[in-house]
């Protein structure tokens, strides 16, 4: 499922930035997903996206859904957080994360630039 959302509009309706250790568990949430999908363990991956992103293969499983995905390998190397909300960049893929009461959860992967402020996701949305 491709999602299309304006990130720029995101990015200004945020409150706030964090500083480089509040950088650091979204840099964390982002390498475990990026490895559970690497090493094939889609239902730890799974655990790992927000509600809202697990629902997009709905009735499907979320598992079988991240199998077929398009989402890049790669490592996290640039994180931008906006209060609750954050972007974390790899080489190849862009993803959307949300702070949740459990931490920080995916919202979107598997991201890449249609313009300068729409996003099209193979995982959810920013």
């Amino acid at each position: 499922m491709i999602v299309k959302t304006l990130a720029f509009g995101v990015c200004l309706l945020l409150a706030g930035c964090t500083g480089a250790s509040g950088q650091e568990p979204v840099k964390e949430a982002a390498a475990r997903f990026l490895g559970a999908l690497a090493s094939g363990d889609h239902r730890s991956a799974c655990a790992l996206l927000a509600p809202r992103a697990q629902e997009s293969w709905a009735p499907e499983s979320c598992e079988r859904g991240l199998a077929g995905a398009d989402v890049p390998d790669g490592t996290p190397e640039t994180v931008s957080v906006w209060s609750e909300e954050a972007q974390v960049k790899t080489a190849r893929d862009t993803l959307f994360l949300h702070e949740s009461s459990t931490g920080w959860v995916i919202t979107g992967a598997g991201c890449r630039h249609r313009n300068e402020q729409v996003y099209d996701c193979a995982v959810g949305g920013p």
